[in-house]
Order: structure tokens, then sequence, then C-alpha cells
């Protein structure tokens, strides 16, 4: 079985999430920033995980602007969803605006894998906004209990699909 993990990320979070994901998944797995997903990508594969990151409350307008495009194809294919965001967050709420009610109601599984900071990444006012949530004693990291579950799923959807 050949999956895509279709990504966009402003931090690099959700890239890394989804490398870890790719190392717990029993299939061929490509990762693909959303600046190099094609429309024809999505025929390529026989299953799609879709991915962002919300900054703000708000996904990339790359990856919305690429599922509105591709929605008929999606919509015919098996698909996951994944965000990086604040746990705290209403997940539903966001899995909805960050991929649409019609594509989470569709998709075999969606989730929330939380977020990192990185203080590495982003403008000056995003790097001091890191610094000082690192020095505070609440510090983000993903949650590799939810990365866990979710490549557990799609490892049974594959195994079902074999048998």
């Amino acid at each position: 079985m050949k999956i895509a993990i279709i990504y966009s990320t402003s931090s690099g979070i959700t890239k890394k999430a989804a490398k870890i994901l790719s190392n717990k998944i029993k299939a061929k797995i490509q990762l693909i920033p959303i600046e190099k997903a094609k429309t024809a990508c999505l025929l390529k594969y026989d299953f799609i995980i879709l991915a962002g990151s919300l900054y703000h409350g708000k996904v990339q307008g790359t990856l919305k602007r690429y599922i509105s495009r591709n929605m008929g194809t999606l919509m015919e294919k098996p698909v996951a969803l994944f965000m990086n965001c604040d746990e705290k967050s209403n997940t539903k709420s966001h899995l909805n605006k960050t991929f649409s009610e019609q594509l989470v109601k569709s998709s075999f599984i969606s989730s929330n894998f939380g977020y990192e900071i990185n203080p590495d990444e982003g403008n000056f006012i995003d790097k001091i906004k890191a610094k000082k949530t690192l020095s505070s004693e609440n510090i983000p990291v993903l949650d590799m209990d939810e990365i866990d579950k979710f490549a557990s799923y799609i490892n049974n959807l594959i195994d079902k699909r074999i048998e």
C-alpha cells in the first residue's frame, strides 16, 4: 500500500509529526510538503493523510486551497487527517475549519497531535514568544500517545485490506 502524507507547516512541527508518524506505519510512505503537492499526486496513492498546523487559529492558506481544488478526488480516496495545535482548544471545531466538515466526516480518522515550540523558527516576535513559553513550567510537546493511536488505526486498516 502506498500512502502520501501531504502537510503544511509554518514552524516545522507538522513535518516532524509527519516523519514520526511515517516511521510507525507499516506501508510505503511518501512525505509531501504542500508546496510540492500536485493534483496528480493524489491518484498515485492508495491512502492520503493530510496534515496542517494551526497558527493563531488558522491553517496555512496553501493547504486550504489544495483541499478545495481537490475535494472531489479526496472524497473518493481513503483519507485521514491530523493537525498540530494547542490541545486545550476545541479540536472538532478546528478540524472542521482546517479541513472542511465534509472531509472530516468522510475521513477514517482525524486527530490533534498537539504542538511543540521551536524558538529558532518564525519571525522575531514569534521567537520572543517561544522563548517566554519555554521558560514557563508548561512546555508544550507533541502527543506521542495520540500519534501512536493514529498509526495503530492506520496499520489496522492496512492489515484488514491485505487479509
